[in-house]
């Protein structure tokens, strides 16, 4: 369609007036957005991402599960210590960075395998590796590892008189993409 000089365009600009105001409306809607998703992380009440994929979903919750019973099953003792408390937040956390880090990715879920390892003293220690999918090629490598939780003084009296550690809700993911040689996504939460 040509637009000759005898014919007049419409425009859909705002006045400068009404743009000033359509740019109030959205900021205050993204401060308040901000704001609700901050509350909802320090409440420990964040929403799981929703892939609008059941499968994907179900596959990480099966996922946790495994990665929960590897947690539970970990030889504390190797560790040095008598127990390992696992907060349910870790997990939850974990679930959700699960579904975000694969959303990009081939085979999503299934193509990844996952290491968990947890800090004792100034190293790792490994206590677990997951293949979501055995029968997938891994087409990404996730390490979390995990810390123990030493903030206050509660948690160093108790780890020291029962020799019992709980772990930290935060956390740092490690993403390499095992297709390609140069991505290494590094994530702390």
């Amino acid at each position: 369609m040509n637009c000759s000089a005898s014919e007049p365009a419409t425009s859909k600009r705002l006045s400068w007036g009404r743009m000033v105001q359509k740019l109030m409306e959205m900021s205050h809607e993204e401060h308040t957005k901000q704001i609700s998703i901050s509350e909802e992380r320090q409440s420990g009440c964040f929403p799981v991402i929703s892939t609008e994929d059941p499968f994907e979903e179900a596959l990480c919750a099966e996922t946790m599960d495994n990665l929960s019973e590897i947690l539970g099953e970990a030889s504390a003792r190797a560790l040095g210590w008598t127990k390992l408390l696992v907060p349910h937040q870790l997990l939850k956390h974990i679930g959700q960075e699960l579904l975000h880090l694969a959303a990009g990715e081939p085979c999503g879920l299934r193509g990844a395998l996952i290491d968990l390892c947890v800090e004792n003293g100034k190293s790792y220690q490994s206590i677990g590796q997951l293949s979501v999918d055995p029968s997938t090629v891994p087409t990404f490598h996730l390490t979390f590892l995990l810390r123990p939780d030493l903030g206050g003084l509660w948690p160093k009296f108790t780890m020291k008189l029962s020799n019992t550690v709980r772990l930290s809700t935060g956390f740092t993911v490690v993403k390499k993409k095992l297709y390609s040689s140069s991505e290494v996504y590094i994530e702390e939460l």
